[in-house]
C-alpha cells in the first residue's frame, strides 16, 4: 500500500513540476504578393496567418502581377526557418530591389522572405534556400 501511495505522490509531483505549456506565437504574412505554399512541411492554401509554438519552416513564392508592357519572370520558391518565442508576434515580409515592388515582378533569387519579430523588432529567420518544387524539396 505504501508503495502505491509513494508512486502516486511521485507521479503527481513530477506532473506539477513540468514546464507550463508554450503560449503560441502569432505569425502573419504582411506582403500582399507573398504566397505561402507550405508551413512546417505541410501544404497550405490561401492561409495568411498561423499560431506556432515550435521551430517552423516556411515555403513561399511570389504572385507576380506585371504592369502592362512588363515581362513576367519565374518568382521561384524560397524556404526559410525560424524558432518562435512564447507569445511573440511575427510578420513575414519581403526584401527586394525597389523596382520589383513598382513593377510587381519578383525574379527567383532576387527577393527574399524574412520573419520579423515584432516584439523585439529583429529579423529572426534563416537566409532563404531556393527550392525547385513543392514544399521546398
Amino acid at each position: 500500500m505504501n508503495r502505491i501511495i509513494t508512486g502516486i505522490v511521485i507521479s503527481v509531483s513530477s506532473c506539477a513540476m513540468a514546464a507550463p505549456p508554450a503560449r503560441p506565437a502569432d505569425l502573419r504574412i504582411s506582403n500582399a504578393h507573398l504566397v505561402a505554399t507550405c508551413v512546417a512541411g505541410r501544404p497550405v492554401s490561401g492561409k495568411r496567418s498561423w499560431r506556432v509554438t515550435e521551430p517552423t519552416s516556411l515555403t513561399f513564392t511570389m504572385r507576380n502581377e506585371p504592369r502592362p508592357g512588363i515581362e513576367n519572370h519565374d518568382p521561384g520558391i524560397a524556404v526559410v526557418g525560424f524558432t518562435p518565442e512564447d507569445g511573440h508576434k511575427y510578420d513575414i515580409e519581403v526584401r527586394a530591389d525597389a523596382a520589383a515592388f513598382s513593377l510587381r515582378v519578383w525574379r527567383k533569387g532576387e527577393w527574399r522572405p524574412v520573419v520579423r519579430d515584432r516584439s523585439t523588432d529583429r529579423i529572426v529567420s534563416s537566409e532563404p534556400r531556393w527550392a525547385e518544387s513543392g514544399c521546398g524539396s
